[in-house]
């Protein structure tokens, strides 16, 4: 055989190393290609984890939560509305191989509004304090018998007088139901300057100065901005059978309610002696008398005027700002004796006014409380009115009525030994 048509073994080898790569060389070209990849890939991970690192690091291995509020306010012809917005980030604790995250992020927006004829409020309240379902007690997170409210607007706290426990009790809004401190009495029935009777009315005026009306004292308390339990106070006014109370934060002017005079009085600029703002002619229904008054509202922001409910008469009387005993008043609302219907009253307690002349008033007997537009002959129920009873939608006596600043209504909800809170859900 021509032996120069043999190839040979090294011929073979020969080609096939210059045709394609051993086995060996395609290891070493793909361990080199993953190489690179992995440090491509090392390289942005550090780029992201190694800021990070240093910032938790500067943070104690934390993200801190972080809070923004956002306030935007609209007016016009109508109510004015307000947004408040709170966002609030996550809080993220990291650890050696271990990230944590112990509160997820959120946003919170809550209207505030200014109440307004055309405000509707739910129909269901929260218990912002007291038993919801109508439990009476003496310890800190419940009431007996409470009537009078004033609202704290800057701190968002109630001041609370309960007839049942014989005190004065602040309480939170910011927490609750939170658990109230006693500020002032609470050491059993007595007229002594640490005690009351039958206190009904409160107020603050502008040094934080608290003033208790004491019917079965006939009298009115004032007590030190920093009062407590063995606090004794001083001797404002007296005044007979002294029912509910208000202050005039522009003037310092102090009114007080006496059930047995028929009569509303009036502290000028927080001093005496009173003199007859309303009333004081009798018991009677004539314009220039009342009947039985139980509380005493002035509207120092919008009407400029004072107004009465004058409850044997089962109406709400109005009177011009310099009212006298000789002026005569104009009712308002009622004055067609006790019932049920849209133009009556069974035992009217309190009063509110909004930024329209709008009155808001609390219907004892008939457990509901009334809207009564200006110039109206009748009123519109806005919560209650279905009985007596228990439940959120119900209230059983409502004595005072407030609105909180963000317009939801506050109610002292009596014989249910609660304060009862409606949301307010349309501006």
């Amino acid at each position: 055989m021509d032996q120069s048509n043999k190839i040979s073994p090294q011929s073979v080898n020969s080609d096939i190393g210059e045709a394609q790569p051993t086995q060996s060389t395609r290891s070493c070209v793909c361990i080199r290609s993953k190489l690179t990849w992995i440090i491509f890939i090392i390289v942005i991970i550090a780029g992201v984890t190694i800021p990070t690192a240093i910032i938790l690091t500067r943070k104690g291995n934390v993200v801190e939560t972080n809070l923004t509020t956002i306030m935007m306010t609209t007016t016009g012809k109508g109510p004015t509305t307000s947004m408040l917005t709170t966002i609030k980030s996550s809080t993220t604790t990291v650890k050696p191989g271990s990230t944590t995250t112990t509160e997820p992020g959120s946003t919170t927006t809550q209207a505030v509004c200014s109440p307004s004829s055309q405000s509707t409020w739910s129909q269901t309240a929260t218990t912002v304090f007291g038993s919801p379902t109508g439990a009476s007690g003496s310890t800190l997170s419940l009431l007996n018998s409470p009537i009078g409210m004033y609202y704290d607007e800057p701190n968002n706290t109630l001041i609370v007088t309960e007839y049942g426990n014989k005190r004065i009790l602040q309480i939170s809004l910011n927490n609750s139901p939170s658990v109230g401190t006693v500020i002032a009495g609470g050491n059993g029935a007595g007229c002594n300057m640490n005690q009351f009777t039958t206190n009904i009315g409160v107020g603050l005026d502008s040094s934080g100065q608290l003033y208790v009306s004491d019917a079965g004292c006939n009298r009115v308390i004032r007590f030190p901005s920093n009062s407590t339990p063995t606090t004794s106070g001083t001797l404002f006014g007296n005044i007979s059978d002294s029912q509910d109370l208000c202050i005039n934060p522009s003037t310092g002017d102090l009114y007080v309610v006496s059930y047995v005079n028929n009569a509303v009085y009036k502290f000028v600029n927080g001093n005496g002696p009173p003199v007859v703002a309303a009333g004081g002619n009798g018991y009677g229904n004539a314009l220039n008398q009342l009947a039985g008054p139980n509380s005493v509202y002035y509207d120092y922001l919008y009407t400029h005027s004072l107004y009465v409910t004058d409850n044997d008469n089962h109406r709400v009387m109005k009177y011009p700002s310099d009212s006298t005993r000789a002026i005569n008043g104009t009712a308002v609302a009622g004055g067609k004796g006790a019932g049920s219907g849209a133009n009556q009253f069974n035992r009217p307690r309190t009063i509110l006014v909004d930024s329209q002349g709008t009155l808001y008033i609390s219907d004892g007997d008939n457990n509901r409380v009334q809207r009564w537009l200006q110039n109206a002959t009748n009123g519109t129920t806005i919560i209650g009115g279905d009985k007596a009873g228990t439940s959120s939608n119900q209230l059983k006596f409502p004595e005072t009525i407030l609105f909180d600043r963000f317009g939801n209504l506050l109610v002292s909800d009596r014989y249910n030994n609660r304060i009862q809170s409606f949301k307010i859900t349309t501006c």
